[in-house]
Order: C-alpha cells, then sequence, then structure tokens
C-alpha cells in the first residue's frame, strides 16, 4: 500500500480464526499493521467471505493456503466494479507475505490496464 499510494483501490482485510491463538477479532495494535484509508478491515468468525471465495474457483483446481478447508493467509485481486460472486479473481496466491511483489506487479498492470492472466 505504501508504494502504491496513488493508485486508486479499495482493499478488504478480512481476520478470521484459523489457529489456535485466534480465540477473537484482533485487536487495535494487530489491526493498526495495516493503516491506510483506502483498507477496510473486519472479523469473520464464521469464515463467510472464505467459503463464498473458495466457490468461485473450480472443485478440480488447487488452491494455495488452506487449513481445516478454510482459505486463509491469501490475495485476491478483482477488478474495479466486478459484481462478486460472478467471476474467480484476476489473481490469487498466498501467503501474503510470499505474493506481495507479485501482488504489486498486477496491481501495477491492473491500473495500467494491462493485467496479466
Amino acid at each position: 500500500m505504501k508504494q502504491n499510494q496513488s493508485m486508486r483501490v479499495r482493499v478488504l482485510v478480512v481476520w478470521e480464526p484459523v489457529l489456535p491463538t485466534d480465540w477473537s477479532r484482533p485487536s487495535g495494535w494487530v489491526q493498526s499493521r495495516i493503516s491506510d484509508p483506502r483498507v477496510v478491515q473486519f472479523w469473520d468468525r464464521d469464515h463467510l467471505v472464505a467459503k463464498e471465495l473458495r466457490q468461485q474457483f473450480p472443485s478440480s483446481q488447487a488452491i494455495c493456503c488452506q487449513r481445516g478447508g478454510i482459505l486463509w493467509d491469501f490475495a485476491a485481486l478483482y477488478p474495479s466494479n466486478v459484481q462478486w460472486g460472478n467471476a474467480a479473481p484476476l489473481y490469487f496466491g498466498g501467503a501474503v507475505v510470499d505474493v506481495a511483489p507479485s501482488l504489486a506487479r498486477q496491481l501495477a498492470a491492473l491500473s495500467d490496464g494491462m493485467v496479466e492472466h
């Protein structure tokens, strides 16, 4: 986010209980690690977003970042004005820290109108 401060994006950070230490929503200190006005963060105790996102992929497609069948620690990139559920992401990968450089390239390509597939 710091490297793309002028880019018009909306980032949704979904926190969910996956690890045994994930008893409740993240503290303000944890959420402050992602402090950008373009970011919206929320707690998804029941994994609703992860379950819905999983439905956007063919069952035969191997997907990274699952624990107990729940998607987690991944980044998904959608174009602007996409209707949720109508299309799979343009980019999907994880763990987030590992795919950050690739995601940055995809964001730049998207803003230039040239997305890699």
